[in-house]
């Protein structure tokens, strides 16, 4: 029963919606109340427009809606309602007041349906003698031209996932949950991440296409590649096809215990060239000097010929040739008491992989023809600033500062090492999750594949970039003059707010320091601008 429909209903509510207003008189009056006639309820099928079809093509959006109108109105009077579809009426109709709410149906077909999904209900009364007043309160609602579901697969490590959330709060779960509220349709995530998983273990390719199962060959996890051979069968075996493939690799072919911020396993002290071996698939070392590393480390899978590139195209290989996602790691502060050395390693590899994974999609897009790869981050700073609601959040954005390198690293049921028994030890943080996964989806090209409108021009530009330390001055005039607040990433770290659109930074660091610009317009709404290319200090 809808709830309008009672009587106990209409005799608590329908007064307090009146108010002190009645309308005594002929409405042709302008001072009325003009948040009447009420839209109080649209009614459409569980599952919207792709409830009713007729073999295999949706017919629409079928539905009621049911419209208040207050005492008062003179006898005979008509209410005159509209459906609205990108400011434009796509279907109105007159119906008689013969009772305080008057109920109407209507049908749209699919195609007449707006690209972005959003409806606009109102009604106006229509009084004898011709008078007419002002439409009343609307009712806003969503839908989506596309019924079909929207299938999201999530490979590499389970750390930049969301290791020690509810399943139903990891990164892959709220970009998804995003995507689908951003796109009005049904959503399906598909995980096959594991904690420990590198980019590519040659190892577990005997015939590089063959994979073994998970925990095979004495407790070894599938790498990438074997992730998305699973993610392919079963989507082959289902029937269905993916929209969007998140994608990290190559961290623990590094060794985040030690290989990384310490640069004690073998191979890893040059990192720059270890992110270009490992990420970037320079090549494979012939022996892992790494394999017998006497602790726990998914480093001893590594070592592979295959990088970032290789598995981006083999990503948009699965059934529907979806886009692709790569998620880069966490900038971020590090734990307190942590070594200045380990700092600035740690900050290295970001950087180098951030511009690894750019590099990377920007060759698999070039190959192809065509853009369907980007690499994205959640736009994290070194001193917390960051679109999350924690400021204490660092590496991990699902975790607070007291979750340590070592924790990030290992899987939640280890039995390899007694440390990582306290793997998921960290509080976890599931706000702080969400604003990560809706940063993911400001970057520009998400907004162009999946609604949010881009924008894809040049928001800001720079004085120079490259040449020796020192300052460079950023302007974002380009991005438009109705913008209230600038939230500066500059790619080495540092995060600035602004409420003008020009600063200047001074850059120390080497880099690459690839530098995002985040703008809040005066309606709320956030768009990201991303520069071409990183900012090299020689």
């Amino acid at each position: 029963m809808k709830l309008w429909r009672s009587r106990w209903w209409r005799a608590a509510l329908l007064p307090a919606l009146v108010g002190a207003t009645a309308w005594s008189g002929p409405m042709a009056r302008a001072d009325v109340n003009s948040d009447y006639p009420l839209i109080i309820d649209v009614s459409t099928p569980a599952d919207g427009q792709c409830a009713g079809t007729k073999g295999a093509e949706h017919t629409g959006l079928h539905g009621t809606t049911a419209v208040y109108v207050p005492p008062g109105v003179p006898a005979h009077s008509d209410v005159e309602w509209r459906i609205l579809g990108g400011g434009q009426p796509i279907r109105s109709g007159i119906a008689p007041v013969n009772s305080d709410v008057v109920t109407v149906g209507f049908d749209i077909p699919q195609d007449e349906l707006p690209a972005d999904g959003r409806l606009r209900v109102d009604a106006r009364s229509r009084i004898p003698g011709g008078a007419v007043g002002g439409y009343g309160k609307p009712w806003n609602l969503r839908v989506s031209r596309d019924c079909r579901p929207l299938h999201v697969v999530s490979v590499g490590d389970s750390v930049t996932w969301g290791q020690g959330l509810d399943l139903d709060r990891k990164f892959g779960d709220l970009t998804t949950e995003t995507l689908g509220t951003q796109t009005g349709r049904v959503t399906r995530l598909h995980d096959y991440s594991a904690s420990g998983a590198a980019l590519d273990a040659p190892g577990l390719h005997s015939d590089n296409a063959h994979c073994p199962a998970a925990n095979a060959g004495g407790g070894e996890l599938p790498d990438v590649f074997c992730q998305l051979e699973e993610a392919g069968g079963e989507a082959r075996d289902r029937g269905y096809q993916v929209d969007l493939v998140l994608l990290d690799g190559c961290i623990n072919d590094l060794d985040p215990i030690f290989g990384i911020p310490v640069g004690l396993t073998p191979g890893s002290q040059d990192l720059t060239a270890a992110v270009r071996r490992e990420c970037g698939g320079a090549g494979a070392e012939p022996v892992n000097p790494a394999a017998n590393v006497p602790y726990f480390s998914s480093s001893k899978l590594g070592y592979g010929g295959r990088g970032m590139q290789d598995a981006i195209e083999k990503a948009h290989a699965l059934p529907g040739s979806p886009k692709v996602l790569v998620s880069n790691y966490f900038y971020g502060d590090a734990a307190p008491g942590t070594p200045q050395a380990v700092q600035q390693r740690w900050s290295e590899f970001v950087r180098t992989s951030a511009e690894a994974f750019r590099t990377a999609a920007d060759r698999a897009n070039t190959a192809a023809g065509e853009t369907f790869a980007v690499a994205a981050d959640g736009l994290f700073g070194q001193d917390g600033g960051s679109l999350g609601s924690d400021p204490k959040l660092w590496m991990n954005p699902l975790g607070d500062e007291e979750i340590s390198l070592r924790l990030l690293a290992c899987p939640p049921r280890s039995e390899q090492a007694p440390q990582c028994g306290k793997a998921v030890a960290g509080h976890a943080d599931v706000e702080g999750a969400r604003q990560y996964a809706k940063t993911f989806l400001l970057n520009p090209r998400v907004r162009e594949w999946f609604g949010g409108g881009g924008p894809l021009g040049d928001g800001f530009t720079v004085s120079r970039t490259s040449g020796p330390a020192g300052s460079v001055d950023f302007d974002a005039t380009p991005a438009g003059g109705a913008i209230r607040q600038y939230e500066w990433y500059f790619g080495d770290g540092v995060h600035l707010t602004t409420t003008g659109p020009t600063v200047s930074h001074s850059y120390a660091d080497s880099g690459p320091n690839l530098p995002r610009l985040v703008v809040t317009d005066m309606s709320g709404h956030r768009s990201m601008y991303e520069l071409g290319e990183p900012i090299v200090i020689d």
